[in-house]
């Protein structure tokens, strides 16, 4: 198998089961965009090479190329993104906001009730609470 093949399958895999994680559908595309042009170069040396075309128009298309994936990529992103949160409402899983709110709320909940019972027993046990979960964070 060429070298330019197993590059361009490894540009198609990258993308294959990297939907789980927008990182890693970033750093994929990224991947894929360096080996794109990576063989968009060996494919220009050949070229040069052989003569079988003038270096500054391989260069210009090169260039457009570059330009139009760079494009495309953003847009991917922004759809890619798009996707994992209308994926995450529709599982009904909670977003990293959510969860924050959700702390927020049960702090205010337990300084709440911490104040209606100042001296009891158990006013020290959901301080303690708090400060491992602040803690854990």
């Amino acid at each position: 198998m060429s070298e330019r093949t197993k590059l361009l399958k490894k540009a198609v895999l990258t993308g294959v089961g990297a939907s789980t994680n927008v990182e890693r559908v970033k750093s994929a595309l990224n991947e894929a965009l360096e080996d794109l042009i990576k063989v968009g170069h060996e494919l220009m040396d050949d070229l040069e090479i052989k003569g079988k075309d003038k270096t500054e128009s391989i260069e210009k298309s090169l260039k457009s190329f570059t330009e139009e994936v760079n494009k495309r990529k953003g847009t991917l992103e922004v759809q890619i993104t798009a996707s994992i949160k209308k994926a995450i409402k529709e599982f009904g899983l909670m977003t990293r906001e959510d969860l924050e709110e959700l702390n927020e709320r049960l702090e205010h909940l337990e300084e709440t009730l911490c104040d209606g019972s100042e001296g009891a027993e158990g006013a020290g046990s959901t301080t303690s609470r708090k400060a491992k979960r602040r803690n854990n964070k």
